[in-house]
């Protein structure tokens, strides 16, 4: 029934140097999904030569034998690395490289990094092997390495080196009433980030830790300091004060307009989400913010499967809001003027709708991979078992780390 079939290939490295022309030619087509494969003169012209699809982020032209290290989790090159010539590191998760491993790396012809980097400024000429589909992360030399977001705490002072460079990726903080300010400038430290959060009285004293170029926000005397997107409720209130400092968003719940009014000054460092029928009670907040974002009164999100219809939004005035839902269906029975009035919806792998539907709920959803009409894929749905089985047992699938074509 089916005289060819196709080869697939899903591996981080694909070592395609010992390809046989014969044995591939047996195959109607070869796919290969990987990082990245190693080919030489010879095989690259006999891959060219057949029928085959590459999905890789680089091909690299390797001569003699090659070492090949696959992990998942963090991944350190030290001093003590020992790494045979010509090694391949594939990390999945975090890579550490270590000051003075010039040697080791020598050794390396490419790591690729699906995660985050971390190297010191002095590796930084021997990083041009290195592909990260992440985030990488240069170090100054000499500084050690902190929490990317410090909070400054009464022992800090204690544990401090003298004459210490402290490297921290995002942001410190230096709001805690216990810390002894005098005894921690005392040491002489520096730090090293983008921003630094500070309370009113701790300026001067603490000043000198940081480049004249950081990024200061100070923080007031006598506000709560709040380092993260809050609520505004009782609980909130009661722990921080009626002065409050928010390093985040501002959170207006259906309930929050009963505190409007024991609330003396807000300091809001990102925007107030709130629902549009609260903005002119919130006008009369002693505020300040960046943004007013408005949301909806009902809020679900990480359901793998849920239904909207007439009912549901009717029962919502203020709106619902949906997000990283993996399979949303919405009934026929949902008018497109309800859905636009008060459905919205973010991250969504597919949407089951009418074609009436779905021009308004375009325009109330972000980051959704598709729509779909139900009835017309039910209908399809034979057709399509059907030809995943037919392409199933007409491929030769292969999963691995490396592979060896």
């Amino acid at each position: 029934m089916f005289e060819k079939k196709n080869l697939v290939v899903n591996c981080d490295v694909c070592d395609a140097r010992k390809v046989d022309e014969e044995s591939l030619a047996g195959y109607e087509r070869t796919v290969i999904n990987a990082d990245v494969i190693l080919v030489d003169d010879r095989s690259r012209s006999i891959l060219n030569k057949l029928p085959m699809v590459c999905n890789t982020d680089g091909m690299l032209s390797v001569e003699g034998e090659v070492s090949v290290i696959n992990t998942n989790g963090n991944y350190e090159i030290s001093g003590n690395t020992q790494l045979k010539d010509k090694t391949i590191i594939c990390v999945n998760g975090t890579l550490s490289v270590r000051s003075g491993t010039e040697k080791v790396l020598e050794n390396v012809v490419k790591i690729i990094v699906n995660g985050s980097a971390r190297y010191p400024e002095s590796m930084a000429p021997f990083m041009d092997r290195l592909q990260v589909n992440g985030t990488a992360h240069c170090i100054p030399d000499g500084c050690i390495e902190l929490q990317s977001e410090f909070v400054i705490d009464k022992y800090f002072p204690l544990r401090a080196r003298q004459d210490g460079k402290y490297y921290v990726e995002d942001k410190v903080v230096l709001t805690d009433a216990d810390v002894d300010v005098e005894a921690l400038a005392a040491k002489n430290i520096r730090f090293l980030t983008e921003r630094f959060v500070v309370r009113e009285e701790y300026i001067e004293k603490s000043v000198g830790m940081f480049e004249e170029n950081v990024e200061m926000d100070v923080v007031p005397s006598g506000f709560g300091f709040v380092g993260e997107d809050a609520e505004l409720s009782e609980a909130l209130l009661q722990r921080y004060g009626k002065c409050l400092y928010i390093d985040g968003d501002l959170i207006l719940k259906e309930d929050s307009e009963s505190f409007f009014e024991q609330v003396e000054k807000i300091l809001v460092n990102g925007d107030v989400r709130l629902l549009k029928r609260q903005e002119t009670a919130f006008a009369k907040v002693n505020a300040v913010y960046k943004e007013l974002v408005y949301v909806k009164g009902r809020y679900v999100q990480n359901q793998p499967h849920m239904v909207v219809d007439e009912a549901l939004l009717e029962s919502t005035p203020d709106g619902l809001e949906i997000k990283n839902c993996a399979i949303l269906e919405v009934k026929k029975d949902a008018k497109p003027e309800l859905i636009l009035e008060r459905l919205a919806v973010e991250n969504c792998g597919k949407i089951f709708c009418s074609p009436e539907q779905k021009s308004v709920l375009q325009l109330v959803c972000k980051n959704v991979a598709k729509f779909s009409d139900k009835e017309k894929e039910n209908d399809e749905e034979d057709e399509g078992i059907m030809g995943m089985i037919k392409k199933a047992v007409n491929s030769k699938v292969i999963n691995a780390d490396t592979y060896i074509l």
